[in-house]
């Protein structure tokens, strides 16, 4: 293993690199291959697979531009034509090749898993590409091992479930992580010195990865810089590569063929065979024209890559690492990252925010408010399986083993789940900029405990309620009910097939001895664009109640009358402001208060 005092070995190591980087993307052309797949004329930049060589497969989730704003201050709108994921195999040395679509199949196979590939696919080295030669992916076989086999039926530990406590030691476990600025030889990662990334990586005085994962889990998981023991200093090092950033067509991103460059770069530098054998995670920070997209990164893997100073965004950190950690997107309705409650939804370009965590879905998949959550087992016989009254925490207020209710889980015996919370903009949370102080019900598959992605469908305020029609697929509805919002939580009522009926007291008022605000917008063509604020009468100029305010971005349907917003506020007499971040009004957009 490197070490740093092997001096002269590291000479000798940097000095080969480039013959190095050259081997690792796989064995050598000239090799025995099986099957026909590269032609002579490609086979300087095709390999064809042996027999039985196992790779892991990787899906990648893919951001582009589309909760960013242009320079006249318009937000970008989504592209349909652009991948919001990507699949991919990795080899022994960490080179990942993208799957080109429809050569093959890949039913039935999550990522991080050891599979084999089909007979003569192979790969293109060039493009960083492989092709499945219109055969299936399989799952690896395992060598057999008469004592590790008995072992393994003892423990009946599936590969998901391997794949599962991974995730979960994430979480709960010092991560180390590696940030790498990455030169290619016409482009360069132009975001400052090494002490400029750290301080946006690891520092602890605005929003950073390391910050806004150990507030998020309350202390439960630490991210430190990785590769100490391999004379890497404070998590950051610098890779030049010898690829352009883009192919030779000149406009197709080469991202790829840089990503693998990198790796056998780190490879040959540090003597390992992957770099994960170094740190947990790596983050590459590519120059900006070798990418489509502002950052992508591969789940439940060791590889987060970014468009040059996208390295430097919190929310993109904290984004591209949960689907390392096995997060996947928060949606909302059909638009991908709509769902802006949390991290898992769109990014933003803020060095130092938005300050927020994660939606009910994902915070119950990191396993940090285990000792806070409530499972209602929908049409089941348990006293609170169909009638649950209860009062919900929001995250930032949670403190470890109490009796306090922070997530609550309406299960299904089936399919999707739904999950709930109360969104408190406070604290940890304060910078939420969807459903601030609303009730938030999203729907996830996979129990909520792996991979999956959410779908916001509720946001809920004080007396609000929504109805989940048919829940069991048997004629019997689910509703929700926010009872009251007092003293900074959410009073709920779940309730199945009516069966709260003769056991619950009546609905108390919403909002006693206060009085109830109602706010509803009606947004133009631009939704993000609005934004409002409900201010007391005697408060300070510039100060407004945190409580009562909408941010841009909340809004993301356009035309469309908003689900109603409702506060309980002290009697009084309060001044309403409505905002257009563009600067061009609300046309055609209304306001009800």
């Amino acid at each position: 293993m490197f070490r740093c005092y092997c001096i002269a070995a590291l000479a000798i190591l940097a000095a080969s690199s480039s013959i190095a980087g050259v081997s690792a993307t796989g064995e050598d052309v000239e090799k025995s291959l099986r099957g026909g797949g590269a032609s002579a004329e490609n086979q300087q930049h095709h390999r064809v697979l042996q027999e039985g060589e196992v790779f892991t497969f990787l899906l990648a989730d893919i951001q582009y531009n589309d909760g960013g704003f242009t320079s006249s201050g318009r937000k970008l709108q989504a592209n349909p034509k652009k991948p919001e994921h990507t699949k991919n195999v990795q080899d022994v040395n960490g080179n990942i090749y993208s799957i080109v679509e429809g050569t093959g199949d890949t039913t039935g196979i999550a990522s991080g898993e050891p599979v084999t590939l089909p007979a003569e696919a192979y790969l293109d080295h060039k493009n960083g590409n492989i092709h499945l030669a219109n055969g299936k992916i399989e799952k690896a076989k395992k060598k057999s091992n008469k004592k590790r086999d008995l072992q393994e039926d003892a423990t009946s530990s599936t590969d998901e479930q391997k794949r599962r406590h991974l995730a979960a030691t994430w979480f709960s476990s010092t991560t180390t992580v590696v940030a790498v600025m990455v030169n290619a030889i016409d482009g360069s990662y132009n975001g400052g010195t090494a002490a400029d990334l750290y301080n946006h990586v690891f520092g602890m005085s605005d929003l950073s990865l390391k910050m806004g994962y150990e507030q998020c889990s309350h202390g439960k998981m630490t991210i430190s810089p990785g590769g100490a023991s391999y004379c890497i200093t404070n998590g950051v090092i610098t890779i030049n590569v010898s690829e352009t950033v883009k192919q030779a067509d000149g406009t197709t991103p080469n991202d790829a063929a840089i990503r693998n460059a990198v790796t056998a770069a780190i490879n040959a530098q540090y003597g390992v065979t992957s770099p994960d054998k170094i740190a947990n995670h790596f983050m590459y920070c590519l120059p900006s024209p070798a990418m489509g997209g502002i950052a992508y990164a591969y789940i439940n893997s060791w590889l987060s890559v970014y468009s040059n100073t996208w390295c430097h965004s919190p929310s993109a950190q904290m984004h591209e690492h949960g689907h390392n950690f096995g997060f996947g997107h928060a949606n909302e309705g059909t638009t991908a990252y709509g769902d802006q409650s949390g991290m898992m939804g769109y990014s933003y370009g803020n060095l130092d925010g938005p300050i927020m965590c994660f939606n009910a879905a994902k915070s119950w998949q990191s396993g940090w408010f285990d000792d806070s959550k409530r499972t209602m087992n929908i049409g089941g016989t348990g006293p609170t399986d169909n009638c649950l009254v209860v009062e919900v925490t929001g995250q930032a207020d949670y403190v470890a083993a109490t009796d306090q209710t922070v997530l609550v889980k309406m299960n299904r015996p089936s399919g999707t789940d739904l999950f709930l919370m109360y969104n408190k903009k406070t604290g940890i949370n304060s910078g939420t900029v969807e459903g601030g102080n609303l009730v938030m019900v999203v729907e996830a598959a996979q129990e909520g405990t792996a991979y999956a992605e959410s779908n916001l469908l509720a946001k809920l305020g004080a007396g609000g309620s929504q109805t989940f029609p048919n829940y069991l697929n048997d004629g019997r509805d689910l509703v929700v009910r926010v009872l009251s919002l007092n003293n900074g939580k959410a009073q709920m009522r779940i309730e199945f097939a009516g069966l709260c009926t003769g056991t619950m007291a009546p609905t108390p008022a919403p909002c006693p001895n206060q009085q109830e605000v109602t706010v509803q917008i009606t947004t133009d063509s631009y939704p993000d664009e609005t934004s409002w604020t409900l201010k007391k009468y005697g408060t300070c100029e510039g100060q407004t109640d945190p409580n009562i305010s909408v941010l841009a971005n909340t809004y993301t349907t356009s035309n469309t009358v908003q689900e109603p917003f409702k506060q309980c506020v002290d009697k009084g007499q309060y001044q309403f402001v409505i905002n257009d971040a563009y600067g061009d009004g609300i046309c055609c957009g209304k306001f009800l208060i």
